[in-house]
């Protein structure tokens, strides 16, 4: 049988599905063999009535006169936009608990006053005033901040990104402003005939991605910090194998992490664990999926003390329900699929969602997450899982494969690893043992190979001596692939290898979930300041080698526009368009130093990143 992922384990769960008759995302993607030519390349337009239209050998325009530039060009506007939009939701709810924490209406305490007060800091407040009130400040601000004119410039960037950085966005005018106003701009502009021009529209795109670099990211990460804790150093486990068959099991899911970090503590409680007991459980656990497991597991040493482990990333989640050992999936923010439904109804699983926006066809119980009851809640979905764990149907079918972990590497986390500075990191590039920094992350999807292209590339470039960072689905990847395990340094290159010994940390950093690729813009940032150059001058290249959905669209044209190589994979569907393919790959590298670069091939793609890196080395005169 064809063999999918690069996983034992979610291949060995794909044929178990079959054998159950179970439909799953493998199959559906062979029914969808061969897919559509026209939107592979970005050509189709369904804006209007006139359409739908597309470009072809026979008509080089749509009936309203647009060509491909225009067509493709305004597809990734629209593209960028949901990923921005999605992340300004996830924002938008941290701030409101922020908020809700200061007035006490919530249970949920600031984890890290240090970083509140640091950040009040650089917002101009005075930091000695009282926690809640601080807290509630900050997050009157950031609400504030989304909210204000595209024509004032978004206060994150001033505050936060590089200057010569800044000059550049000036410049070509993509300088953003508030970012719910920047949608706003972006879609109207978007709309039928109202903007046409193929170079404005691409512009729009870069300057969305900015708003969604210093907003959707590096705010998300702050507040998310101040409320949860700054992630440090913890050691975890992966993979399917780590499922207990014989406790009450709930799998937590999606990308925001607050419904889940109050599950966490709920399942702690004497009056729930005597009930799990009584239905015949030994325990109550919590597992990861995806983004929100990656943020517990990043917080398991703090705020998310009792977290399980984590079982796997977007491509998994058929097959984790599939081993008959969930009880309960909690559905947060995006990438429940709807397939999921399909296979949880071959179990006793029940699905229910926390999120407000979060709905599924079939799926009729909503716990939709509320800062001033995640308490309540949290308990109420305990109960629920232990209910379910009584209907079981037969006996849980588990791989055994599992993997250990080294996770936790925020900036701080790495700074304290080098003793408080990155100062031993760039003496350790200039002299060569660490040639560069790849940042690997994003999506998983089904045209690449399940983890196959990332895992590829992330161990040439690990053979290569460079430092890997990474995010995201790609994060479970590497974990599945025992790459985050100070073992793993056995595959890397010799200089790698000795600086990773030296300090017991593996050759591939986990940085954490999607919203964490802002976790790497500080830490690339940080390196600039230290050296004095451009982000775009440093041995650093991106990697979205497996991406999926429009948040990763808007993650990669933010790459680009803070200067860097950025490898995407598949190949993004702009290649409808000469003159967006050619802006994209060539042209842009002139305007902001960075550009993308499309390479199927994972052992090539790599080559190409480790060329990248032996230039600007050269140019900054390393050995």
């Amino acid at each position: 049988m064809k063999e999918f992922s690069a996983h034992e384990s979610t291949n060995l769960m794909y044929r178990h599905a079959r054998e159950m008759g179970l439909e799953t995302v493998f199959d559906r993607h062979e029914a969808q063999q061969p897919q559509c030519g026209f939107g592979m390349q970005g050509v189709c337009c369904q804006l209007c009535s006139h359409g739908p239209c597309r470009i072809s050998f026979n008509a080089k325009r749509g009936i309203c006169g647009a060509t491909a530039d225009t067509i493709v060009s305004r597809n990734l506007v629209r593209l960028a936009t949901h990923g921005v939009a999605a992340y300004s939701h996830h924002l938008e709810e941290l701030a409101r608990t922020v908020k809700a924490v200061s007035e006490g209406r919530s249970p949920f305490e600031i984890q890290d006053e240090s970083k509140l007060r640091r950040t009040a800091a650089l917002f101009g407040l005075d930091p000695g005033r009282p926690v809640k009130d601080l807290a509630g400040a900050v997050a009157d601000l950031l609400i504030s901040e989304m909210r204000k004119d595209s024509r004032e410039p978004l206060a994150l960037v001033r505050l936060l990104a590089p200057v010569s950085r800044q000059e550049i966005w000036d410049k070509a005018g993509i300088t953003p402003g508030g970012v719910l106003s920047e949608i706003r701009d972006a879609l109207t502009k978007s709309m039928t005939s109202i903007n046409t021009d193929p170079m404005d529209l691409l512009l729009t795109t870069l300057r969305l991605s900015i708003a969604a670099g210093y907003m959707g990211l590096v705010g998300t990460i702050t507040v998310q910090d101040i409320l949860l804790g700054t992630p440090s150093v913890v050691h975890s486990r992966a993979d399917l194998g780590i499922l207990d068959r014989d406790t009450v099991n709930i799998l937590a899911h999606g990308h925001v992490p607050l419904m889940a970090t109050a599950v966490l503590k709920a399942a702690e409680e004497e009056s729930l664990r005597e009930l799990a007991a009584g239905a015949g459980a030994k325990g109550i656990k919590v597992y990861g999926s995806m983004c929100t497991g990656q943020e517990l597991m990043q917080r398991s040493g703090s705020s998310a003390s009792g977290f399980a482990g984590q079982l796997g990333n977007w491509l998994n989640q058929e097959y984790i329900v599939a081993t008959g050992a969930i009880d309960l999936v909690m559905m947060d923010m995006n990438c429940s699929t709807p397939g999921l439904k399909q296979t949880a109804d071959a179990f006793h699983t029940k699905l229910v969602s926390v999120d407000r926006v979060v709905r599924m066809e079939g799926v009729d119980t909503h716990v939709d997450y509320s800062p001033e009851d995640a308490d309540k809640q949290a308990r109420q979905l305990v109960a629920m899982a232990i209910e379910a764990f009584q209907g079981r149907r037969g006996h849980p079918f588990i791989p055994t494969s599992q993997a250990s972990v080294v996770a936790g590497f925020s900036v701080e986390a790495i700074q304290d690893a080098l003793g408080g500075s990155f100062g031993p990191l760039l003496e350790a590039i200039e002299a060569g043992s660490i040639k560069g920094i790849a940042a690997v992350v994003g999506c998983t999807n089904t045209r690449n190979g399940h983890d196959s292209k990332g895992l590829a590339i992330m161990k040439e470039l690990m053979k290569n001596d460079v430092l890997v960072l990474s995010a995201g689905c790609m994060s479970s990847a590497a974990q599945m692939g025992s790459l985050m395990c100070p073992e793993a340094l056995q595959g890397a290159g010799s200089g790698l290898r000795e600086v990773g010994e030296a300090l017991g940390v593996p050759p591939v950093l986990n940085f954490g979930s999607c919203v964490d690729i802002g976790r790497i813009g500080v830490a690339v940032t940080s390196l600039a300041l230290a050296m004095g150059v451009d982000p775009s001058r440093l041995p650093v290249v991106v990697s979205a080698p497996e991406y999926l959905e429009q948040k990763a669209v808007v993650d990669g044209v933010f790459a680009v526009a803070f200067g860097l190589l950025t490898h995407l994979g598949p190949i993004p569907p702009v290649t409808g368009s000469p003159l967006v393919t050619k802006v994209l790959t060539q042209d842009i590298e002139g305007l902001t130093g960075g550009r993308v670069l499309v390479e199927e091939d994972p052992l090539k793609a790599a080559r190409a990143m480790v060329d990248h890196i032996e230039e600007k080395r050269l140019s900054l005169g390393a050995r």
